[in-house]
């Protein structure tokens, strides 16, 4: 078991949890037992305490370190699981670490590649562009003389995270069995899914796929630039690419020196972007500054592709008519859409929920398209998804992400410009992709497949039931909420009747008694046998002891 097997990691990550506030949780979890020094530890130091618990969350998830930070980067890409106030403060996350030693570089790159140094590069710089939790960044020459950056993974990294892995895991199933909030809100599949993106992340050659594919997607275009993976230089651990020099999206004086007007840059970034997600449906998911610059040319070069997002066929449908109920604030349209992504439950108050998107879109009814902010309203429509319990799909969720760090960049180059209206021209684009013969032919293939595919299952089905029906017969599974509840009233009801007869039978019985014996005096008087024997008092003895057997057994029962 994970509580046994990694008793020192829980013994640091229970601890910590303590220390910033959170030890409540440790003893809902059930996890104190087993870790006797935390009961002794402080409940948590005074200046952490004075922080909000947003803050103290996010501070505990940077010191737990690289496993959590992305746990808590997941969380933030999840509005609709989050309240508004831990959305926002787990944006924040800070993926820093330091660098780790120019000799560790070294020995992982010659392992991996098989070759010294001086054979695989004509130059490497020891000290390193940029460190995160997973990896480094180092510039180095090939003999051929091209320029490239080389992405080295940390040493035992993948141990490290496996075993934080195993741990989540495992309190993600703990916190399903013991609490309502566990269960609410599936913290075992957020755990697989942390797992997923992690596997997928440490391995080097899915981000020099994802990088390959989004290049080869834009090679008819010269204003994007996308590097060049150098196959032969890269590995899971290792992974090398072309180098473009490039002013990063940091501030708009930046890029005017550089001779960039950032309005001609945004208007480059937002085509590029809904090329991406809308035609192409494969989609650079963080473009946040760091991952975004601009070239001496004007082309937008994109840089770290370890996060990138999918949106084909009906997802990608069901987001353009969700997308267009923002746009055209149609309340209708909006609960429509959410409907058709199947995220709604059933016991949903659809009437409730148009109502409060009524009320959200009001916000914005008298706004100037300028004014409106696209990522703040979609945030907004995630957190009515958080108060229904409404579960968005990953892919919905991912892309909501990728909006609000847009409508982030934008805000920061020019302030003067929203996401809306700059997407506004694309609207009408939308609505004649969306009817076009080529997305209506789309559809009326898929629905043909998906029609022949059921009919030609249609009849082994019903085959199959009749010959369940036949076996088993016909099982009905009436499902009432309240049913325990109507049992119990009707058990009581019942107990409390049974209680009534009984004691008037008790009455019956002592009246009979009563009058009997009055009976017999008057007729054989005191010389008579049977009014010589306590048949009165045999009979109050033996209706009494029934009557409070019968009592104390309702009364064991509880149910009176």
């Amino acid at each position: 078991m994970p509580k046994y097997r990694h008793l020192k990691r829980y013994r640091e990550i229970v601890n910590s949890v303590v220390r910033h506030g959170f030890g409540h949780l440790v003893t809902q979890l059930g996890l104190a037992q087993f870790l006797p020094a935390v009961r002794r530890s402080p409940e948590a130091e005074a200046e952490i305490l004075r922080c909000s618990s947003a803050q103290r969350l996010r501070m505990l998830l940077e010191e737990l370190g690289p496993t959590f930070v992305k746990f808590g980067q997941l969380l933030s890409t999840r509005p609709d699981i989050l309240p508004r106030e831990i959305f926002v403060e787990l944006s924040h996350l800070q993926d820093r670490v330091p660098p780790f030693p120019y000799e560790d570089a070294c020995r992982i790159i010659t392992n991996e590649l098989g070759q010294t140094m001086g054979e695989i590069f004509a130059y490497f710089e020891e000290e390193p562009l940029a460190a995160a939790s997973i990896g480094q960044v180092h510039r180095a020459r090939l003999h051929n003389g091209a320029e490239v950056v080389v992405k080295v993974r940390r040493p035992q990294i993948i141990e490290q995270m496996q075993t934080d892995l195993e741990i989540l895991l495992d309190i993600a199933g703990i916190a399903e069995k013991r609490t309502t909030w566990g269960r609410m809100y599936h913290l075992s599949e957020i755990a697989l899914e942390l797992q997923r993106s992690l596997v997928e992340e440490l391995d080097y050659l899915n981000e020099a796929e994802n990088a390959d594919l989004i290049r080869r997607n834009f090679k008819q275009r010269n204003d994007v630039i996308i590097p060049k993976i150098y196959w032969q230089q890269t590995t899971s651990a290792v992974l090398t690419m072309e180098f473009v020099q490039g002013v990063k999206l940091s501030s708009p004086e930046v890029l005017r020196k550089a001779g960039h007007e950032p309005a001609q840059v945004i208007n480059r970034l937002v085509d590029v972007m809904y090329t991406q997600i809308f035609d192409h449906g494969w989609f650079h998911a963080d473009p946040h500054p760091g991952n975004l610059a601009v070239a001496a040319d004007g082309s937008l070069i994109f840089m770290d592709f370890g996060i990138v997002g999918r949106l084909y066929g009906e997802r990608k449908r069901q987001f353009v008519l969700f997308l267009l109920g923002i746009v055209t604030k149609n309340s209708r349209q909006l609960v429509r859409s959410l409907q058709d992504m199947g995220i709604l439950a059933h016991r949903v108050d659809r009437k409730a929920l148009r109502r409060d998107i009524e009320r959200l879109l009001d916000k914005y009814l008298d706004a100037a398209l300028r004014k409106i902010n696209l990522g703040r309203a979609v945030a907004e429509v995630f957190a009515l998804a958080y108060q229904y319990r409404i579960r968005i799909p990953v892919e919905f969720t991912l892309l909501g992400k990728t909006i609000m760090t847009l409508e982030g960049v934008i805000e920061d180059l020019a302030a003067d410009l929203t996401l809306i209206e700059l997407l506004q021209p694309y609207a009408g684009r939308l609505v004649r992709d969306r009817f076009s013969f080529a997305a209506l032919k789309n559809t009326a293939v898929e629905h043909f497949f998906e029609t022949t595919d059921f009919l030609f299952a249609l009849p082994r089905r019903l085959n199959d039931l009749l010959d369940l029906l036949e076996l088993e017969g016909l099982p009905i599974l009436l499902n009432y909420p309240d049913i325990e509840k109507t049992f119990l009233h009707l058990d009581r009801l019942t107990n409390r009747l049974t209680f009534s007869i009984v004691l008037l039978s008790f009455s019956i019985i002592m009246a009979a008694l009563i009058v009997g014996a009055g009976i017999i005096t008057a007729v054989a008087g005191e010389t008579a046998l049977l009014w010589r024997l306590p048949l009165m008092e045999i009979g109050f003895i033996v209706a009494a002891g029934m009557a409070i057997w019968l009592i104390a057994a309702i009364y064991r029962s509880g149910k009176l």
